[in-house]
C-alpha cells in the first residue's frame, strides 16, 4: 500500500471558480468534466488530474514569460539593459 492510498485527495480547488477562453477554471485550471466529476473518481484520475494541472501551470508560465519577453524586446528595454551593464 502505497502512501498516497492512506489519505484522500483534496480537491485542488481554491473557490474562484471563473473560466478563461480555453474551458480551464483560472483557478485550479481544470476543466469542466473534471470539475463536476472529481468526487466520483479514484485516486488514480485525480492524480492524472492534478498532472494535468502541473503541464497547465507550467504551459501558462511558459507563455506569460514569453510574452513578458517580447514586450521587453519591443521596447528595447532588453537593449537598454545590455547597453548599461546590466
Amino acid at each position: 500500500m502505497s502512501q498516497f492510498e492512506l489519505f484522500d485527495i483534496d480537491s485542488p480547488c481554491i473557490g474562484v471558480c471563473q473560466m478563461n477562453k480555453k474551458g480551464y477554471c483560472i483557478g485550479c485550471l481544470r476543466n469542466r468534466t473534471e470539475r463536476q466529476r472529481w468526487h466520483t473518481l479514484g485516486d488514480d484520475d485525480k492524480h492524472r488530474i492534478l498532472n494535468r494541472i502541473i503541464r497547465r501551470q507550467r504551459k501558462l508560465m511558459d507563455a506569460r514569460r514569453q510574452r513578458q519577453q517580447a514586450e521587453l524586446d519591443f521596447f528595447g528595454v532588453r537593449e537598454q539593459l545590455s547597453l548599461d551593464g546590466s
